[in-house]
C-alpha cells in the first residue's frame, strides 16, 4: 500500500513541478520595455557600461529638475548617477504605443547632492527592441 502511494505521489510531482516552474517564469518575464529600462537603471548603478549600451541610446539625456545632463554608455561618460534602491517602474502609452516607463521612486547623485523622486524614462522602439533615450527627475517635492 505504501509502494502504491510513493508510485502515485511521485507521478503526480513528475507531472505537476514542470508546470509550477513554467507558471513561476511567465510571472516573472517583464515585458521588454520594463526590461530594458531596468536593465539601463542596474547597469548604470554599476557602472556596467556595456549593459547600458546594450538598452541605452549612445547619449541619454537626464533632466533633473531645470538642469540638463549627459549621460554616455558609448563613451563611458556620466555627468549624473544612479542611486539604488529605485522602485515601482510602469508604463506609459499613447493609444497601443510605448511611450515610456515611470519610476515611482528613482535617486540620483550629482556631485555629492543626492535628489530622489518620480521620475520618467523615454524609451524608443527601434526593430522591436526597446532603448531608453532619456529620463526626467521631478525634483520638486
Amino acid at each position: 500500500m505504501n509502494f502504491r502511494r510513493g508510485l502515485v505521489l511521485a507521478f503526480a510531482l513528475a507531472l505537476l513541478l514542470p508546470v509550477a516552474a513554467k507558471a513561476e517564469q511567465e510571472t516573472t518575464t517583464a515585458p521588454p520595455y520594463i526590461e530594458a529600462v531596468r536593465s539601463f537603471l542596474v547597469g548604470w548603478g554599476h557602472e556596467s557600461w556595456d549593459q547600458m549600451q546594450a538598452v541605452g541610446a549612445d547619449s541619454v539625456s537626464v533632466s533633473v529638475g531645470d538642469k540638463v545632463f549627459a549621460v554616455a554608455p558609448a563613451s563611458r561618460k556620466s555627468d549624473v548617477m544612479v542611486v539604488f534602491p529605485f522602485r515601482g517602474l510602469s508604463t506609459v502609452r499613447a493609444g497601443d504605443e510605448i511611450k515610456s516607463v515611470t519610476v515611482q521612486e528613482l535617486g540620483l547623485r550629482v556631485g555629492d547632492k543626492e535628489t530622489r523622486g518620480p521620475a520618467t524614462v523615454t524609451v524608443k522602439e527601434e526593430n522591436g527592441r526597446y532603448r531608453v533615450v532619456g529620463i526626467s527627475l521631478d525634483d520638486s517635492q
